[in-house]
């Protein structure tokens, strides 16, 4: 029997190449649009783009004695919490600052107590948490700019049914909880739970609470105990035995989130945390008493009356202001 062996040569560009050159040139593109970023310019990837624009004067800021010098190399977003009932609307329950050095891929977060007493713009004097209610973000924003001179870039906002479908999702996280804390609760017979310092596994029901509880607590706890729940989000979503259901995680963080940002701006932040498998090496601040002293108005109401200057000095760290 006689074979005919073609003398063929295999033709076309090896496909494995073709992903490596697409991937080559998305770094090339990722550091030009971070570059842009750094000189001021907003918009991840799309400000290749887009043209630039000359910003417009910020009524709040320009000329004020209490702007901030923040460096275009940081990216900020305003993480807010919102305690939505049908019956009486909602208030930010929880606040927190997420900023990125996009130099060093570092992550600091900043927490803001709810009860800060401030002036916010068109409404008087108020507390913080009613700022987004009264305006939405843009007031927020306003607010931020007028008593602590700096606004966030971005924000993002989810409700407690959000936060725990997003905590469902994941099937439960691992909060590696700094101290003891007993609370009232309603998730036992009992009315009462508490949680020991060391790495806890909460379902979505346990860290609402826990993030949450303030009968025998104070908002400065539950900040605190806030930025835990949050760096244990990030760390199970980003876990490499975790990225087979990293597409229904970000399934509902897109159905259960308002926000500002694009799917561009996302990946700005989610890329540097990635490398981070084993927890997000995020630096915490925390604005305490000696910051936020606690007080009552002529109304009545246990509010925290800010030290302007104490607190700026917090956020210069928190966004690499030397």
């Amino acid at each position: 029997m006689t074979y005919t062996t073609r003398n063929e040569r295999k033709s076309g560009f090896p496909f494995g190449w073709i992903l490596l050159l697409i991937s080559l040139a998305l770094v090339v593109l990722a550091g030009i649009s971070i570059n842009k970023i750094r000189n001021g310019q907003s918009g991840f990837m799309t400000n290749l783009w887009m043209a630039e624009t000359d910003p417009e004067p910020d009524p709040y800021l320009d000329g004020s004695a209490l702007a901030l010098p923040v460096s275009g190399k940081v990216k900020t977003v305003m993480l807010l919490g919102s305690d939505f009932q049908p019956e009486i609307g909602f208030r930010t329950d929880v606040m927190l600052l997420l900023a990125m050095n996009t130099d060093t891929s570092e992550f600091h977060l900043l927490s803001f107590p709810r009860d800060l007493w401030v002036n916010i713009p068109g409404v008087g004097p108020q507390r913080l948490n009613t700022a987004l209610p009264f305006g939405g973000p843009e007031l927020l924003s306003d607010t931020l700019a007028l008593n602590f001179g700096f606004r966030p870039d971005n924000f993002a906002m989810v409700d407690f049914d959000g936060f725990k479908h997003i905590i469902e999702v994941m099937d439960g996280i691992d909060v590696d909880v700094e101290k003891h804390m007993e609370d009232g609760c309603w998730l036992n017979d009992t009315g009462w739970c508490v949680i020991e310092p060391g790495r806890q596994f909460m379902t979505a029901n346990e860290a609402l609470w826990y993030v949450r509880a303030r009968k025998n607590t104070s908002d400065f706890d539950r900040n605190r105990r806030q930025q835990e729940v949050l760096r244990a989000m990030v760390a199970k979503a980003l876990r490499p035995s975790e990225l087979t259901n990293l597409d229904r995680v970000i399934k509902a963080i897109n159905a259960s989130t308002e926000t500002d940002l694009v799917l561009g701006d996302m990946f700005l932040y989610v890329f540097p945390l990635a490398k981070f498998f084993d927890g997000p090496d995020i630096t915490s601040y925390q604005i305490t008493p000696a910051e936020a002293v606690p007080g009552t108005t002529d109304g009545g109401a246990a509010v925290l009356y800010p030290d302007i200057a104490a607190i700026q000095a917090i956020i210069r760290q928190a966004l690499w202001i030397e």
